[in-house]
């Protein structure tokens, strides 16, 4: 579904239907118009300011698509729930004081609105200018919402979601980005057998994931999966429960730091995972202790390194707080790699062998330790050393940031380094 979802977007790429795609996919004002005029009976978008009535069912019952952007601390209009029949709602609360939705009103919302199939209720204030009206958490009665496939609670300050939730059985997405308060997921969770991509990316308390993550085998897309941190081992998902997950096209885990044994990420088998295309790889802070730890951090993580190989065909990589000296050797055979994020690998003196691979960009951010770029780096022969434009690298874009011992010799000029990167066709520094 999504491969042929991502077909036809590239197709109406290349007709102009969009504009600004690298910013945001907005439609073309000429086909947006149209799209208003042919659906102007089912979609209706509204604007409810604080500082007029807001009459909404003038339109009558044939609104199916339902989109309310709230200003000004304006309340819901009780003719709202005169829509029973919405299969779209999208509430946007964009005033200051988030009296617009609160948690007293969403009961009744679910209540009434049973045949919701896609539902998205955001508070943009929740970061800037967090406050009493927030919304911190989702009542029990979510599950009447049995025909629910998309769900976007994203931002939102809730601590924890329902075991209702797990009833919504046609649950494809759930998206709870950028939820920071969450600590945890349903234990139920694998009963959302349907659940195609759960997107839980910047859910920075959340601490493990629940053993029912590994039932939920249609997944393609993971945004983060931690590994233990649970106070209770037994109800706490193992690295190795991917294995299940064989459709898996994206996904990301953190905590890698936890792993206790070697042979939890050998019996992984990552490199069988086909279907895998996008993949970050997490290992947690380097330790501030003593030599002894730091030393043993290190040689744990480029086991385990070593032990996630990805499969071939995967064409992202981040590889964050590793605190190996060296890179497995598995990095030079991903010939389908086009973006590679190497991130805060603070011992890590030599970046590793790169030059023959297609990629598209490389980033480098926060490698402290990295003195010098070899010939191997690029790509370039030991015959052509005085030529680094016969370098076989394609990378298209390089970015530099935090990496001083690198950039010093950049911005001087000085050495082979500048005379071998210079010719890179986009190249990008931090900023003195």
């Amino acid at each position: 579904m999504e491969m042929i979802g991502e077909e036809y977007f590239n197709m109406l790429a290349t007709r102009s239907f969009f504009q600004e795609i690298e910013k945001d996919c907005n439609m073309h004002d000429i086909v947006h118009d149209f799209a208003q005029f042919v659906c102007r009976k089912e979609c209706l978008w509204l604007e409810i300011d604080g500082n007029k009535e807001s009459v909404i069912n003038f339109f009558g019952g044939k609104v199916r698509h339902l989109g309310l952007n709230f200003e000004g601390g304006a309340p819901l209009p009780m003719s709202f729930f005169e829509f029973d029949r919405l299969r779209s709602l999208l509430i946007y609360d964009e005033s200051l004081s988030n009296l617009s939705l609160n948690g007293s009103i969403l009961p009744e919302l679910f209540s009434k609105l049973a045949c919701l199939r896609a539902l998205v209720i955001s508070q943009s204030s929740s970061f800037s200018h967090p406050g009493p009206n927030l919304i911190t958490e989702i009542p029990e009665n979510v599950g009447k919402l049995i025909h629910l496939k998309y769900l976007n609670l994203s931002g939102l300050c809730i601590k924890r979601l329902p075991e209702t939730l797990c009833e919504l059985y046609n649950l494809q997405k759930l998206d709870i980005r950028w939820c920071r308060n969450l600590r945890e997921l349903p234990a139920g969770i694998g009963k959302l057998m349907n659940m195609r991509s759960l997107l839980n990316d910047n859910t920075r308390s959340l601490k493990y994931m629940p053993i029912g993550i590994s039932k939920l085998t249609s997944l393609r897309t993971l945004g983060k999966f931690v590994v233990g941190g649970g106070v209770d081992g037994s109800s706490t998902c193992r690295l190795e429960s991917l294995k299940n997950l064989q459709l898996l096209r994206e996904c990301g885990i953190e905590g890698l730091g936890n792993v206790s044994h070697l042979d939890e990420a050998e019996r992984l088998q990552l490199y069988n995972q086909q279907n895998l295309l996008c993949l970050h790889l997490e290992f947690g802070r380097v330790v501030d202790g003593e030599d002894e730890e730091r030393r043993r951090k290190k040689e744990k993580d480029e086991q385990l390194l070593k032990a996630l190989q990805p499969p071939v065909n995967v064409e992202e990589l981040w590889i964050v707080y590793y605190g190996g000296n060296i890179f497995p050797k598995w990095l030079t055979s991903l010939t389908n790699l086009r973006n590679l994020y190497l991130s805060s690998c603070f011992n890590c003196e030599h970046l590793p062998p790169l030059g023959k691979l297609p990629l598209e960009k490389l980033t480098l951010y926060n490698l402290k330790s990295v003195k010098r770029v070899g010939n191997e780096f690029l790509g370039i022969e030991e015959s052509s050393e005085d030529d680094p434009s016969s370098s076989s690298s394609s990378s298209s874009e390089l970015s530099i940031e935090g990496c001083p011992l690198l950039e010093n010799r950049y911005r001087e000029g000085k050495g082979e380094d500048w005379h071998k990167i210079s010719h890179i066709p986009h190249i990008q520094m931090s900023p003195d």
